[in-house]
C-alpha cells in the first residue's frame, strides 16, 4: 500500500512540474482585465481622392458595411511569458467604435497582440483578407496576405507587455495602427496607338499592364521584439519579377476585348517597406513585359501611394506618395523610348474582385 503512496505523490509532482514548464502564471484563479482597442486609425490616413478624374479612393472605406457587406474583425491574442497562446477572441465591428473587451487572465506577465482587417463575417474566418499562421508561440505567429491586389487588404496592428496581478483589475488599451501602404495605380492612353491619333481608340500591340516588384512581402511577423517583422517571396533573380499590382489584361473588363479601350485604374497593397518596382507592358505574343521607370522606393505605412502611368509619356512613368500634380498634359506627339525585356513569376494568386474601369 505504502508503494502506491509514494507513487501518487510522485505524480502529482511531475505535472505540477509540467504545468510550471508553461511560465509564470498562476492557472487558478482569474482575474478581471478590461481590454480597448481602437478601430480609429484602421483606414483614416489613406485619405487620397483622385480630383482631376473625380475618383474617391476613400468612398468605399467609408461605406464598407453599408454597400460591401464587410466587416472589421478585430483579434486580440494572449501569449504568455514563455511566449505561448494561452488565450485569443475574435471580434467584428460595422463601424470605426471602440471595443471594450472583458477577459478573465490568470496573474502573470503576457504579450497582448491586436490586429485589425477587413472580413465577411458571413462567411467565417476564412472571408478575411489576411489569415493568421503559426499562432501557437509568438516567435512563429504570423498575419499572411490573402489576396494584395485590392483596396481591402489593409491591416493594423499594435502590441503590449502587460502584468495581471492577483487582486487587481488590469486595463489594457491597444491602438492599432496601419502596417503597410494602398497603392492606386492610374493607366492613360494605353487605348491610342499615338498621341498624334489621340482621341481614335485603336489595337496598339499591347496585351496585359502591371506594375512590377521584387522585395516583395507577403507576411507579418507578430512577435513585437523581432528585429524583422516582414516575410518575402523568394528572389528568383535579376531578370524575373512579381506583380505588385494585378495584371491587367483587356479580357478581365470585356470579354470581348482584344485589346485595351479605356484609361484604367485599380488598387493594390503594398506590405514591403522598400520594393523595387518597375511599370510594364507585355506586347503581343511575348510572355515578357517591357519596363520602364525601375527603381527602388521606400513606403511609409498609413500612405497612399500613386502609380501613374501614361503611354504617351511612357519613359516617365510616377511612383510617389500620390497627388494631384502629376496629371500629363500635352503639347505635340512624343515617340515611345525603347524598353528592356523581363520575365514574370506567376503567383496564381486568386483574384476576389474585378478591376475598375474609368471612361
Amino acid at each position: 500500500m505504502k508503494k502506491y503512496y509514494f507513487g501518487a505523490i510522485a505524480l502529482a509532482m511531475m505535472l505540477f512540474a509540467a504545468c510550471g514548464d508553461d511560465g509564470d502564471e498562476d492557472s487558478g484563479t482569474l482575474y478581471d482585465t478590461d481590454i480597448t482597442v481602437s478601430l480609429n486609425d484602421f483606414y483614416s490616413s489613406y485619405n487620397y481622392n483622385d480630383t482631376r478624374h473625380d475618383i474617391n479612393v476613400t468612398d468605399d472605406y467609408r461605406t464598407f458595411h453599408s454597400e460591401h457587406d464587410l466587416y472589421i474583425q478585430t483579434r486580440v491574442l494572449f501569449y504568455n511569458s514563455n511566449g505561448v497562446l494561452v488565450d485569443s477572441l475574435i471580434k467584428y465591428s460595422t463601424n470605426l467604435n471602440e471595443l471594450n473587451i472583458s477577459k478573465g487572465l490568470p496573474e502573470g506577465r503576457y504579450t497582448v497582440v491586436t490586429t485589425l482587417t477587413f472580413a465577411d463575417k458571413t462567411s467565417g474566418d476564412d472571408a478575411s483578407w489576411w489569415w493568421l499562421a503559426d499562432k501557437q508561440k509568438l516567435s512563429t505567429a504570423k498575419m499572411n496576405v490573402r489576396n494584395r491586389f485590392s483596396k481591402w487588404c489593409i491591416m493594423s496592428y499594435d502590441a503590449s507587455v502587460v502584468n495581471v496581478v492577483s487582486g487587481q483589475k488590469t486595463t489594457i488599451r491597444l491602438n492599432p495602427r496601419p502596417v503597410g501602404a494602398l497603392g492606386y495605380i492610374f493607366l492613360q492612353n494605353f487605348q491610342y496607338k499615338s498621341e498624334s491619333t489621340y482621341g481614335t481608340v485603336a489595337d496598339n500591340g499591347i496585351r496585359a499592364l502591371c506594375l512590377y516588384a521584387r522585395n516583395v512581402a507577403v507576411s507579418y511577423r507578430l512577435d513585437p521584439s523581432t528585429s524583422n517583422h516582414y516575410i518575402y517571396l523568394d528572389d528568383a533573380g535579376s531578370s524575373s519579377w512579381y506583380f505588385l499590382s494585378d495584371r491587367m489584361e483587356p479580357s478581365d473588363f470585356d470579354s470581348s476585348w482584344t485589346y485595351f479601350k479605356t484609361n484604367l485604374y485599380d488598387y493594390f497593397y503594398i506590405l514591403s517597406p522598400n520594393p523595387e518596382i518597375f511599370f510594364g507592358y507585355v506586347p503581343k505574343g511575348s510572355s515578357s513585359f517591357t519596363g520602364y521607370g525601375q527603381k527602388n522606393v521606400t513606403i511609409s505605412s498609413g500612405n497612399t501611394y500613386l502609380a501613374y502611368w501614361d503611354y504617351f509619356e511612357v519613359g516617365n512613368p510616377y511612383f510617389g506618395v500620390a497627388n494631384n500634380n502629376q496629371w500629363h498634359t500635352y503639347s505635340q506627339a512624343r515617340a515611345a523610348e525603347p524598353g528592356q525585356h523581363y520575365s514574370v513569376i506567376d503567383e496564381s494568386t486568386p483574384r476576389a474582385y474585378r478591376f475598375s474601369m474609368f471612361k
